[in-house]
């Protein structure tokens, strides 16, 4: 074979995985981030209900046939102080949006006085003194 040929086959090779390497970056760059349901998002807490006999839970409306309870979204009364645990590692932020400035990132079962249960799927909390935004989907509601 001549010099020309091989020439050629490394340069179409070479091309070949180029754009093929090019792709691979297009399609991992544009993926999505995040799961898309089409189902409306609920205001669904897991609630930790703590040395409560089920049929109190029960009462309660704590546990379901699934043994997960659920809120309504409805912000809890003022006399009632509410203490919350993370579920999972998650950001402590200082707005109710994914996009907000992150305050903090903190550990499975860190603990916090929580302020409000807002319709919006974020949590205000009081953490370190100051009023911050946990999503709702990482909150455990402690009856402690």
């Amino acid at each position: 074979m001549k010099k020309t040929t091989i020439n050629v086959i490394l340069i179409s090779i070479i091309t070949i995985m180029s754009v093929s390497i090019c792709f691979l970056i297009f399609c991992i760059v544009t993926r999505p981030r995040y799961v898309i349901v089409n189902e409306p998002e609920t205001a669904a807490m897991i609630t930790e209900a703590a040395n409560l006999s089920e049929d109190t839970q029960q009462s309660e409306g704590l546990i379901s046939n699934n043994n997960i309870g659920t809120s309504s979204g409805e912000e809890q009364p003022a006399s009632t102080v509410q203490h919350g645990k993370t579920s999972t590692r998650v950001n402590i932020r200082d707005a109710a949006s994914d996009q907000a400035k992150v305050l903090d990132t903190v550990d499975e079962g860190t603990t916090f006085d929580i302020l409000e249960i807002q319709d919006n799927g974020w949590t205000k909390i009081l953490y370190e003194g100051t009023e911050a935004y946990i999503s709702s989907n990482f909150v455990i509601i402690t009856n402690e």
